[in-house]
């Protein structure tokens, strides 16, 4: 890591440093993208669960440019990674990644079996589907697929 995350208040703290025009929002911040100019607070950011900074300029600014404009580096935007590397700390890690992906997966399955659930219900009806609708729907059912990949 790089001396700019050593802030005591994590990655977050450190980019909220380094912003103009910061407010809390929501959840979160937001402040004036310093990667264009900004004459308002297009910049939304927030601390995400595992401590990464969450960084969406909605002008479109890539996270690593608006990084970079204000000296740090998209590493910079990640807590520092503890490595335990014991048998028992690589087994905990493991674990921990495996579990990390059946959440992922979970929340991909409740997304898109909503998908699904309106598309049949639409079909149930006699409500035959678009273009557009059908198109999402092999969407829903890739991502599906995919999905129980995971869990299996």
């Amino acid at each position: 890591m790089t001396a700019a995350t050593c802030s005591a208040g994590g990655p977050l703290d450190t980019l909220l440093a380094r912003l103009d025009g910061v407010r809390a929002s929501g959840r979160g911040w937001v402040a004036k993208c310093p990667a264009h100019t900004d004459r308002s607070a297009s910049l939304s950011l927030a601390e995400g669960r595992d401590g990464r900074a969450l960084v969406k300029c909605f002008a479109g600014c890539e996270v690593l440019t608006i990084a970079r404009a204000v000296g740090l580096e998209l590493a910079d935007l990640f807590p520092e990674r503890i490595t335990d590397k014991s048998p028992m700390g690589r087994a905990e890690a493991r674990e921990a990644w495996r579990q990390s992906g059946w959440a992922a997966a979970l929340g991909v399955l409740a997304r898109e079996a909503s998908v699904v659930l309106i598309a049949a219900r639409q079909l149930a009806e006699s409500h035959p589907l678009g273009d557009d609708d059908q198109a999402r729907l092999r969407v829903a059912v890739e991502r599906i697929e995919g999905a129980r990949e995971v869990l299996a």
